[in-house]
């Protein structure tokens, strides 16, 4: 009866069909630059991980060899470590929590009877096979689809277009059009030679090439592209579009040409043989007999699939998932994982529900058997990444400090440590971290000895709040309070300074600081305060040849006093010498400044977030300042933080608490 309850709760009627719930969802083409990646051959393989009593909590973690309940002290004993693959991106980034991905699974598709590989957002690959996952070596950074006709033919596709599996490796087959219009939004194939990929453009691949199909001119002038491509076969196939203002259309083609069949959008398109389709755009779903338009199921669906020959599955906004067919609507015993947002079946008894932070689950006609994600110590998003080396980091995870040194990440700190919340957190050297939380202490910890607290604002509970910290070591500590007061600790008390702003843009709030060295120190927000020798000094004007640099700054960071540099709202970094700003690199307005992140000797790396091309883009700073940036290396989207190690290990953190390793380049 929960069920039906819940079935009925969203409830509405068109025809003779149920609607199942609320909820809406896109799944749209994104396009990105770049060159074609070189991929390696090869199969990384892991043993069995069955569904155990770890999986009843998704606040687990271990990470090869250490790990601790979210609510285990540092010292608790460590869970045994799981048999998992390692997942890494094309770009060289590793998940080390969660684990096995934190990536966002997209698609899936079952190659074989007991093989089903899954795809991720940010170019992951797993497989699972008789109960044991593998990873597969991504050939790009992002991925959207997914089609196979076996486990030696396997398509995927993304913004960069289409890639091929063989068994051993991977071979790049794009249609060969302009690099802008491979962009690949969906796959389905009824053969091994007659397969289609929408997108940006239309292709059918023969057994030998992808040919061009001509686009509907209404598409090219909307400019949406295809978003969806399904079939009941080779001479019955369908597509959907959807455009930037949420117009679009639904078109068949019969073997030879095309027919608009409906004036509205589709994401996702599915059906029963050539008398039922069904498809979903922007949370409607809608029914058609293949010839006539569409009538009105439900105003409220997150996902729809195909279910086998007999029905289809469709997914709303609470994870209830229901079955259709041409006659009525059967909900499941069991609502899917929360973090699924999509989709993939091939009968009643063979879904799986897949998502955010890596989920997968598989429907085996009774109950949803969890897979991923496996092992996680807080899905809050990763907000801050540091540390003093390679094995000492330190990372802000939702309301939880995390701790990696070297074997795995630990809770050092939850939130009814810190009064609900961590703010900031700064690693002056080895085994040594100062946090704030927000009870407005500072936390502070000294070569893996109990955690002591320190009160600047001297027990003032009505005192603005502690936001963000920087040193150059024990004795030279500041910290932001409130809009703009920094407080600094010399090693015998706190002492307040109200900070005086230049080259402002109106409200004069801070946000971020760093020190450079001692008695030098970097604050910016709406304004810009520089704090040397004593005392609050003008900083250097900005080179009048520099336009569109302005306030806010949205951070700040460096190598040392003369190589200080601005990271700006309006998507510029600008490096601040003894005289003057000297403009490093120019981005796209497309592109969205995140963080600054800096080390000794590894320079200055700035991240922008590129929500068109779906990923992070980051850039290494510093050296000549007439060189510019140097070549941007490509992380996942939603990364929040960076930070680099001495010997050039670069860490991440980003959305659903990933936290990723990238090895220093050879």
């Amino acid at each position: 009866m929960r069920n039906a309850r819940a079935i009925r709760r969203g409830l509405v009627l068109c025809g003779t069909l149920a609607g199942v719930g609320c909820g809406t969802r896109f799944v749209g083409h994104v396009s990105r630059d770049g060159e074609a990646p070189v991929v390696e051959a090869g199969v990384v393989e892991a043993g069995a991980r069955e569904a155990s009593a770890h999986e009843a909590s998704s606040e687990v973690g271990v990470d090869g060899g250490g790990g601790a309940t979210a609510d285990a002290r540092p010292d608790g004993p460590p869970l045994p470590p799981p048999n998992l693959p390692p997942v890494c991106t094309v770009d060289g980034w590793c998940w080390t929590h969660p684990l096995p991905s934190g990536d966002r699974f997209v698609d899936a598709f079952k190659v074989a009877a007991d093989e089903v590989w899954l795809v991720g957002a940010a170019g992951t690959i797993v497989r699972i096979a008789g109960g044991e996952l593998s990873t597969i070596p991504p050939p790009t950074s992002a991925l959207a689809a997914i089609w196979a006709s076996g486990p030696n033919d396997v398509w995927v596709g993304g913004p960069d277009g289409q890639y091929h599996w063989d068994g051993q490796g991977w071979t790049y087959r794009p249609l060969e059009i302009n690099p802008v219009q491979r962009g690949v939004s969906a796959l389905w194939g009824c053969a091994a030679n007659d397969i289609w990929a929408v997108g940006t453009s239309t292709a059918r691949w023969d057994g030998s090439r992808w040919a061009s199909l001509p686009v509907p001119s209404d598409v090219l002038v909307s400019g949406g592209g295809f978003r969806t491509v399904w079939g009941s076969a080779c001479d019955d196939v369908w597509t959907g579009s959807l455009d930037a203002v949420g117009a679009g259309a639904i078109y068949h083609f019969d073997g030879s040409i095309w027919t608009r069949r409906d004036a509205r959008p589709a994401t996702e398109l599915a059906g029963i043989g050539r008398t039922h389709v069904w498809s979903l755009a922007q949370g409607r779903l809608f029914h058609s007999n293949g010839v006539e338009a569409g009538a009105l199921v439900s105003d409220g669906i997150v996902s729809l699939s195909p279910a086998g020959p007999s029905a289809v599955a469709v997914m709303n906004d609470a994870h209830e998932v229901s079955l259709l067919t041409g006659g009525g609507a059967t909900p499941l015993a069991a609502p899917a994982p929360t973090a699924a947002s999509t989709l993939r079946g091939w009968a009643a008894n063979d879904l799986w529900g897949i998502g955010a932070l890596g989920t997968a689950a598989h429907w085996n006609g009774a109950s949803w058997e969890r897979h991923l994600p496996a092992w996680l110590l807080s899905g809050g998003d990763a907000t801050r990444v540091t540390g003093s080396g390679p094995d000492d980091v330190w990372a802000i995870a939702g309301a939880t400090l995390l701790r990696r040194d070297g074997a795995g990440w630990q809770v050092a700190l939850t939130a009814g440590d810190v009064g609900g919340q961590i703010l900031d957190v700064w690693a002056p050297g080895p085994d040594e971290v100062w946090v704030l939380g927000s009870d407005n202490l500072v936390h502070r910890r000294v070569g893996g000895g109990d955690w002591t607290t320190m009160n600047p604002l001297g027990g003032d509970p009505t005192s603005q709040q502690l936001r963000a910290i920087s040193g150059t070591g024990p004795k030279d500590v500041w910290v932001l309070r409130g809009p703009s007061t920094l407080m600094h600790w010399d090693g015998e008390g706190w002492v307040g300074r109200e900070a005086v702003m230049y080259r402002g843009g109106g409200l004069n709030a801070l946000e971020a600081i760093w020190a450079a060295a001692p008695d030098d120190l970097w604050a910016v927000g709406d304004a810009i305060s520089h704090w040397s020798n004593g005392a609050w000094v003008q900083p250097p004007a900005f080179p009048s040849n520099i336009v569109g640099i302005n306030a806010p700054y949205v951070a700040v960071a460096g190598t040392g006093p003369n190589d200080v540099h601005f990271l700006f709202g309006s998507g510029y970094v600008a490096k601040a010498t003894s005289n003057n700003l000297t403009l490093v690199e120019e981005l796209s307005a497309t592109t969205h400044p995140v963080a600054l992140a800096a080390a000794v000797p590894t320079g200055v790396w700035a991240v922008f977030d590129d929500p068109v091309g779906g990923v992070s883009r980051i850039y290494r700073l510093g050296g000549d300042p007439d060189a510019g940036a140097a070549p941007k290396l490509v992380g996942p989207a939603g990364l929040n933080a960076i930070w680099s190690a001495p010997d050039g290990t670069l860490w991440a953190a980003g959305k659903g608490g990933s936290l990723l390793r990238r090895a220093p380049a050879p």
